[in-house]
């Protein structure tokens, strides 16, 4: 006799699910995909997929829902092997490029939703993941300030967010098919530029170059036509 294929526990089919709709949502839209087209994904029946998540909606809800923890496990895995702070940034700043391919679904997924962010509950995900994001990078750029690496007058907030903009880029330029103006070495070279622009300053008041512990230091200098536009030296007290 055939053996029954073994029964998943819920809550690792539910995860089953959730990663499967990621997939199709990405590939398609919130309104064009159907519950046949996420259970056929999931491999379930549809009144099966229906004692997982009451409606479509919530199994969009979930993939939402389950973006932030997954981004911010991988950044937390590289924050405790990098003692540094800016080193810390320059780290995700670059491995955000190098893994751009990879998040694909991911980024589409978040895209869709910012356009159906008009549902409180859309909206409500959204602002949770973003708040967990900018809470990260803050406290990066805090305990910054604390070692004297970042400057006393940045605002974290206000870095973390454009932080969170670089990557927001890169997604745009990756899925409008402008990969070949996003090199490497250009992101090794914005992400620098946004470090070098939160470096606490030398006494007399020039922004510190990169030192030799940190592993951007093979990096040309600041173009003098860049350097100009970085924020400028603060007047002596």
């Amino acid at each position: 006799m055939p053996t029954r294929a073994t029964r998943l526990p819920a809550d690792e089919r539910k995860r089953r699910i959730i990663e499967s709709a990621r997939g199709v949502f990405a590939a398609s839209n919130y309104w064009k995909v159907s519950i046949a087209d996420l259970a056929r994904a999931a491999g379930v029946s549809e009144p099966a997929l229906y004692r997982y998540f009451p409606s479509k909606k919530e199994i969009f809800l979930s993939t939402i829902k389950t973006t932030a923890p997954k981004l911010l496990d991988s950044w937390q895995r590289v924050a405790e092997e990098v003692d540094d702070p800016l080193e810390t940034l320059w780290s995700i700043g670059v491995g955000y490029y190098d893994h751009l391919k990879s998040r694909s679904a991911v980024m589409k997924l978040q895209f869709q939703a910012l356009v159906e962010a008009d549902a409180p509950d859309i909206r409500k995900a959204l602002h949770e993941n973003f708040s967990s994001f900018v809470d990260f990078f803050a406290e990066i750029m805090e305990d910054g300030k604390a070692r004297g690496q970042v400057r006393d007058d940045v605002d974290v907030r206000a870095g973390a967010w454009h932080f969170l903009g670089m990557g927001l880029t890169l997604d745009t330029m990756h899925l409008l098919d402008f990969d070949g103006a996003i090199t490497r070495q250009r992101v090794e070279t914005w992400v620098r530029f946004l470090i070098d622009s939160l470096r606490a300053e030398k006494p007399e008041g020039r922004l510190q170059p990169v030192g030799a512990a940190v592993p951007y230091d093979h990096l040309p200098s600041v173009p003098a036509s860049v350097e100009g536009m970085m924020i400028p030296d603060r007047p002596a007290s």
